[in-house]
């Protein structure tokens, strides 16, 4: 037997914040691309830079240094996770919270997979740093994925 799926009038709101990340990411980078020469730092205060690299890889730039293979994985495992995630949201039905929640890491799985169909990889730029400690340069579709999981975790830890 089929599932059926529970598509609510108010997946509007949904859809909009999608968009709307998608889109901020993609300008954002556009800007980074048009603006700074790749590995170019701007200080924008005393925590944050722009810092313009390229990511060949995944998440922390894992699997970057190979040969050109992961290329073709990470197009297909984030194309995969982006089908998985819809239906994960479908199945939520009126649950508000978890659908806001997959939307964001959705919305960054999305923007972060339109990079490595234009670029063949993914554009990040925002460098947050204490004194010489720096984080991994990351983007707003990272950051998106990032707030999407933390909402995961606040929603199961309270609901066990």
């Amino acid at each position: 037997m089929k599932k059926k799926y529970y598509f609510e009038k108010n997946y509007g709101i949904y859809i909009a914040i999608i968009l709307f990340i998608i889109t901020i990411d993609f300008y954002s980078k556009k800007w980074i691309l048009n603006n700074l020469n790749i590995y170019e730092k701007q200080k924008i205060f005393f925590i944050l830079n722009l810092f313009h690299v390229h990511n060949f890889g995944a998440a922390f730039s894992i699997l970057s240094n190979q040969n050109g293979w992961q290329k073709y994985f990470l197009l297909i495992f984030s194309s995969i996770t982006i089908i998985i995630i819809l239906k994960i949201i479908l199945k939520f039905k009126k649950d508000k919270n978890k659908i806001l929640s997959y939307s964001f890491i959705l919305s960054g799985a999305i923007a972060n997979l339109i990079d490595r169909i234009n670029y063949g990889f993914v554009v990040d730029f925002i460098d947050l740093h204490i004194k010489d400690w720096h984080f991994a340069t990351f983007n707003i579709a990272d950051f998106s994925i990032f707030i999407g999981m933390i909402m995961i975790m606040k929603n199961n830890y309270y609901n066990s």
